[in-house]
């Protein structure tokens, strides 16, 4: 049996983002760390597979990893994983999977910042489809706190920059994505995913039972305006009733040569927008016991030029409640 690890780990080694070192672990299924948002993600002896997805712009899952939890973002050492991916476009690059890194800045288990890696970066890069791509995330550019894409100029750095600036901050989640982003009948396969000395190498085929059903814990992730609810599972999913995790904290953009005034954020209700409570740039969304659905926030933030004038902006953010 060593014999017959071995020689896997050392074939599947090959196909490892350049940023891994260390032990190649097999993982033959979605348990422990590692678990689906939804039953779109599979585990297959190609990889996790993703879709299909007929409308890549309100549809998608997430493959989420949760075994670096409670560790500082300056622990990530190394940070890959090698994809694959299709379109029915057949060069559809808003099809490719993206990673993110969920980060709390207070303490209370909930992400309060993303450190989002999006292989098109920014729309100038059209990764090759039904190729593998090995990505080490550590030597890309990756956007902070704009998961939508929205403001790519402002929001764009290095990794090692984003790394720097919330260095204390506490690792919640890492997640692997394909979909809420464009294109149609998506699909894509993520061979493995290498944090720190480990890469962890999906494309072996799945053995045993089932893992226990565990329980559910929701993290509130922000996905694009007009996305279909995805639910992030901390843990192994469980078959229960659905409902909110705990705050959601947001921030009001920063702009580059203007300094920030105020932000007045609302909450969009059925009976209308509804006043939320901000501090500073940060703008608390209590989602507590609220069911599964879409909620839209407005932000009108203001700033002040370098030519002495008072800049308004309108920002808005999508958080889901979804259980799969």
């Amino acid at each position: 049996m060593k014999t017959r690890v071995f020689i896997v780990a050392a074939a599947l080694a090959l196909a490892a983002p350049a940023a891994a070192q260390g032990a190649t672990v097999p993982i033959q299924q979605l348990s422990g760390d590692f678990a689906a948002t939804n039953n779109s993600v599979t585990k297959t002896p190609e990889g996790v597979h993703f879709g299909v997805y007929f409308d890549g712009a309100v549809t998608g899952g997430s493959l989420l990893y949760s075994g670096a939890d409670g560790q500082p973002f300056s622990s990530l050492t190394a940070l890959g994983y090698t994809y694959n991916y299709t379109t029915s476009a057949d060069l559809d690059p808003l099809g490719a999977p993206y990673l993110r890194v969920l980060l709390d800045d207070t303490g209370d288990g909930v992400a309060d910042h993303d450190v989002i890696f999006d292989a098109t970066i920014c729309g100038t890069v059209a990764p090759t489809e039904d190729e593998d791509h090995a990505v080490d995330v550590t030597t890309q550019l990756v956007r902070v706190d704009d998961d939508p894409g929205a403001d790519c100029a402002n929001t764009q750095t290095t990794f090692a920059a984003a790394q720097a600036a919330l260095a204390d901050n506490t690792i919640v989640g890492i997640l692997i994505t394909q979909g809420f982003t464009g294109g149609a009948n998506l699909s894509a396969q993520v061979r493995n995913l290498t944090v720190n000395g480990t890469t962890f190498a999906f494309n072996v085929p799945p053995t045993g039972p089932a893992g226990p059903p565990g329980t559910t814990t929701i993290v509130q992730v922000p996905v694009p305006a007009g996305a279909a609810p995805a639910s992030v599972v901390a843990g192994v999913q469980a078959r229960q009733a659905c409902r909110g995790a705990v705050l959601r904290r947001i921030h009001a953009p920063t702009r580059r040569g203007e300094r920030f005034l105020r932000v007045n954020a609302a909450l969009q209700t059925a009976s209308g927008l509804r006043a939320l409570r901000s501090q500073g740039r940060t703008v608390t969304v209590d989602l507590r016991n609220r069911p599964e659905a879409n909620y839209n926030v407005r932000l009108i933030s203001r700033y002040r030029t370098r030519g002495g004038h008072t800049r308004r902006v309108v920002t808005r953010r999508n958080l889901s409640v979804a259980c799969s």
